[in-house]
């Protein structure tokens, strides 16, 4: 389905996941069933990764990974930002939060902060709009009311 997920194997599991994939057999016939072949040489490595994609495209991400897992090999998927997003862990460690969006009158989601300090929270909001804050700090650097009007009148700000 076009989701990648991601598997640690030695050499010594290679058959097994292969074997439990039910891709060894067909490795085996196109000469790339030894992953050591595939490390030293670049045309194996591009025919074992050609047909690992092909053969992967034939079921689901979560499907591979259930077999994987079965079989005792370490394997994940790969989350999409949308899957990662949405994900209840993720959510509760506030690594992603809802802020209020008065432009369009609406909550956003956004990301939060990995790392939330006693002394000094984080504090998770949007950008300002452009040019919002343009008047006090140029009234902070002593600019006057006219100046900032002909600043403004001549699309400067």
């Amino acid at each position: 389905n076009g989701k990648p997920f991601a598997i640690q194997v030695s050499g010594a599991k290679w058959k097994t996941a292969m074997t439990a994939l039910g891709f060894y057999e067909t490795l085996e016939e196109k000469g790339v069933a030894n992953l050591g072949d595939a490390v030293v040489s670049e045309e194996k490595r591009q025919l074992l990764l050609q047909t690992l994609n092909e053969l992967c495209a034939t079921d689901t991400r979560d499907k591979w990974v259930e077999i994987l897992r079965e079989a005792d090999i370490v394997s994940a998927p790969i989350n999409t930002l949308l899957e990662a997003s949405n994900d209840p862990d993720v959510i509760a460690n506030g690594y992603v939060t809802w802020v209020d969006y008065p432009k369009y009158g609406k909550k956003i989601k956004v990301h939060g902060s990995p790392w939330i300090f006693s002394e000094t929270p984080p504090k998770i909001g949007i950008a300002p709009e452009l040019g919002e804050h343009n008047v006090p700090i140029l009234k902070r650097h002593g600019y006057s009311d006219a100046q900032i009007k002909e600043l403004k009148d001549k699309e400067v700000i």
